[in-house]
């Protein structure tokens, strides 16, 4: 896994209390393990937009267009979080 992969995982997993090394990210729902409320999912995503919008290498690594454009960084955060994110809390 690559550091800025590993970065975003582990701020995610920081976000609901969770042990990163205690997840399995090669299991295909490791993402179905825990759970968050949209107000911590939309803090995780204007982090993981700052964290795009100021790191080119990042970018490169994660996007498939890696433009600093503000819309194509956020597609790219909100595709991660639709793939990727925990399941929303029910309210």
């Amino acid at each position: 896994m690559d550091k800025y992969l590993e970065k975003i995982l582990k701020k995610m997993c920081k976000m609901v209390g969770a042990d990163y090394d205690a997840i399995d990210f090669k299991s295909s729902n490791w993402f179905l393990t825990h759970s968050w409320t949209k107000k911590k999912q939309d803090s995780f995503r204007q982090w993981f937009i700052d964290y795009l919008s100021d790191n080119g290498e990042a970018r490169k690594i994660l996007m498939r267009f890696p433009k600093k454009d503000k819309k194509w960084v956020e597609l790219a955060v909100d595709n991660f979080i639709f793939q990727y994110g925990w399941k929303e809390e029910d309210k």
